[in-house]
């Protein structure tokens, strides 16, 4: 898949965008013309870091260390998914995060990211991250008026319309709703609370405007080298039971927002397939480790096993590791998942089809993730 140019092309991506950016104008807009990611920390790309700056070690190495810019907060090496799915959509540049003080004007023509670590659909108690409501408020009070000052109405319908709205959230409601010794049933019963709640932050966005979703759902949660020491190095069943249960329901409700709002298009990426089948046979799509990080991560404390240690030196072949911390994917896992979510036809990983669909023809039919210039 040649993932050993990823950072080379990486830069070059990054510093050809920022001249592309300069030269935008709605009526050169792409297709799709931005990418607006909300989610937790599989998609962070650094609000966390500005929200909680003494407590975020991803604002250090080895965070970021195959990032052009170096750790930026985003919880991986390189490039994350909401990073690999701008580049397929030919967007010009990085989005930015929308804690940065820099996140106006001109600045979030081509999208913005909301994300934060830790986040969920729910709303927990002394919880310190931005919880979906509060990104989905942000978006509200800070872009749109924001675009409003660019565009008149006609052009910022129509841009938002056009835009992709993905949607990377569910993984920590299962982790707080599914753990032992809570049961199968409760579980099943709690997620049909959250799907409660994601149903009216998604219809929500389509109140603002949105008219295309991606929904990302859960990962093998319980496959997490973090899990896996005290489990005796076996996929937790509890995690993994939520997160299927997730997605199962996930996918129902596709079915059920097409018909509420019939406007609007929706594509479920069900991570979970799609990563655990690297899992289970890692070698076709290149990786050799599966079930260690690739850095040194934590011993001690509430990070155990989850979190890089800062400053470490991580694995050499990063591109033969599934996973890069005790909880978070490489980038090269990451390539994956977006890359199938992008092109797939198999309706077990995408549904009812592919990104590149729904973006209507924005690229060329004949483009393939191993060509992506990362």
């Amino acid at each position: 898949m040649a993932r050993s140019l990823i950072h080379h092309c990486c830069c070059f991506f990054f510093f050809s965008g920022l001249l592309l950016f300069f030269h935008f104008s709605p009526s050169q807009a792409q297709v799709v013309p931005a990418l607006f990611v909300f989610g937790d920390s599989n998609v962070d790309n650094g609000n966390n870091a500005i929200l909680l700056p003494n407590e975020t070690t991803t604002r250090f190495l080895p965070y970021g260390f195959d990032f052009p810019t170096g750790p930026t907060g985003r919880f991986t090496n390189g490039m994350n998914p909401g990073d690999v799915l701008a580049r397929l959509l030919d967007l010009p540049r990085f989005l930015p995060a929308v804690l940065d003080p820099k996140t106006k004007g001109e600045m979030i023509l081509y999208g913005v990211n909301y994300a934060s670590a830790g986040a969920g659909i729910l709303d927990y108690p002394n919880s310190e991250f931005i919880s979906m409501n509060n990104q989905i408020k942000l978006f509200e009070n800070t872009t749109v008026p924001e675009l409003s000052a660019l565009l008149n109405k006609t052009q910022l319908s129509l841009h938002l319309k056009r835009s992709i709205f993905a949607l990377n959230a569910g993984g920590n409601d299962c982790i707080e709703l599914c753990q032992r010794p809570i049961g199968e049933e409760e579980c099943e019963d709690d997620l049909q609370l959250v799907m409660g709640n994601y149903t009216l932050q998604i219809k929500k966005l389509y109140g603002l405007g949105a008219r295309k979703f991606v929904l990302f759902g859960a990962t093998p949660l319980g496959c997490n080298p973090a899990y896996l020491p005290g489990n005796n190095y076996t996929c937790r069943e509890d995690l993994n039971f939520g997160a299927q249960s997730f997605n199962k329901l996930l996918r129902s409700l596709v079915d059920t927002l097409k018909q509420d709002m019939p406007a609007a298009n929706f594509v479920h990426v069900n991570a979970y397939k799609i990563l655990y089948d690297i899992y289970r046979n890692p070698a076709p799509e290149g990786f050799r480790v599966v079930d260690k990080a690739c850095c040194v991560t934590n011993s001690t404390g509430s990070a155990a096993g989850l979190a890089c240690v800062s400053e470490s030196t991580p694995c050499e072949n990063r591109d033969e590791y599934m996973y890069y911390d005790g909880v978070h994917c490489s980038t090269a896992a990451y390539l994956i998942l977006v890359g199938k979510a992008f092109y797939s036809e198999h309706p077990e990983e995408v549904y009812p089809f592919n990104i590149a669909h729904l973006a209507a023809d924005s690229v060329p039919e004949n483009r393939a993730i191993s060509n992506i210039p990362l």
